[in-house]
């Protein structure tokens, strides 16, 4: 049993280093990809600036980090020892499938399909917030969840109303997540 989850344990923080992975990673692509600008564009919208070869190396980042993401998913299903049926595993789910689906509609090209993506991404995100907070039977950091579901929350709406969705509010909402992600990794499954 200490065994398998000494093995398990690889999997653990790579929630945080897909966020590094895919930040890092588009940010290299849009400083040299010519007339992309962060302020300007969605992470999303740099995939019409990219020639097919760089195109392909873009969709695949969100392939990537979708499937960091799922295998620290399945770290922490493992260790609640949670069924396929239980509410944070399916919300968890759906928000790691969904965000991999950005990088094949972009807002730029299919601004209605990337909408309904955010938000289903959104709502299954802030969903497993709370419930993996649930899980850490930690009153003081599900508070700390919900305070932080609020700003991003308020955050998603301001950027909704001003149509100020670019690269830059999206790294903003990353790193909330990260933050986020820090502290429940950091403290909670050991």
């Amino acid at each position: 049993m200490n065994e398998s989850q000494n093995r398990l344990s690889i999997f653990k923080y790579n929630a945080i280093l897909s966020i590094l992975f895919f930040l890092s990673s588009t940010f290299y692509m849009g400083i040299k990809t010519t007339n992309y600008n962060f302020s300007d564009y969605t992470i999303s919208s740099l995939s019409k600036f990219l020639d097919p070869k760089n195109l392909s190396i873009f969709n695949s980042l969100f392939f990537i980090k979708s499937f960091l993401d799922l295998s620290f998913a399945y770290y922490v299903f493992k260790f609640y020892n949670l069924r396929l049926k239980t509410i944070p595993v399916i919300t968890l789910l759906i928000a790691i499938l969904s965000f991999g689906l950005f990088g094949f509609f972009p807002n730029s090209r299919f601004p209605l399909i990337h909408l309904i993506i955010f938000l289903i991404t959104f709502v299954s995100w802030i969903s497993s917030q709370y419930t993996l907070a649930k899980l850490t039977n930690s009153e003081n950091f599900v508070h700390f969840s919900k305070v932080i579901i609020l700003v991003e929350s308020i955050f998603a709406n301001l950027f909704l109303f001003f149509n100020y969705f670019n690269a830059i509010s999206e790294t903003i909402f990353c790193l909330l997540i990260f933050f986020w992600l820090t502290i429940f990794i950091g403290r909670y499954p050991k």
